[in-house]
């Protein structure tokens, strides 16, 4: 029993990311599910509905408008069945913290302080987001 519990908490804690997100697989494959059913089957009702009111020449097109409007409305499901299960916080970063960050991105320091030094326009920029002096030298490292 113990071990079906964990089992379960184990699937449900697992992600992938696609496209730049993280979600979850079954909650991704619900929603292609729901997506094919409501767009294919908005489409097929629109086949066999439509003949009935429109014009032949127009049957093809109402029927993949039917279709698209099913497709709007999976989306609209899906975003209210699965929720973001993220928590995002946020907290003031130190100039410990931006200059470790920095570091791992292998940002040169010294060519974007001269970038800030020379372009107004960005040293303004950097100021009014209160980002300037991650970059700037003190003059004690010097």
């Amino acid at each position: 029993m113990n071990d079906e519990m964990k089992s379960s908490e184990s699937e449900s804690d697992y992600y992938v990311e696609i496209l730049g997100d993280t979600v979850s697989p079954s909650h991704v494959l619900y929603s292609i599910l729901i997506s094919i059913v409501l767009g294919l089957g908005g489409f097929l009702i629109g086949k066999q509905f439509f003949p009935l009111v429109a014009e032949d020449t127009m049957v093809n097109s109402y029927s993949l408008l039917l279709g698209i409007a099913g497709c709007v409305a999976a989306l609209v499901l899906s975003a209210i069945l699965f929720r973001p299960k993220r928590i995002l916080t946020e907290s003031q970063a130190n100039k410990e913290d931006a200059n470790k960050l920095l570091k791992d991105l292998q940002v040169d320091l010294d060519e974007e302080y001269e970038v800030i030094r020379k372009d107004p326009v960005t040293r303004k920029e950097m100021e009014d987001l209160q980002i300037a002096d991650i970059f700037t030298h003190d003059e004690k490292e010097k």
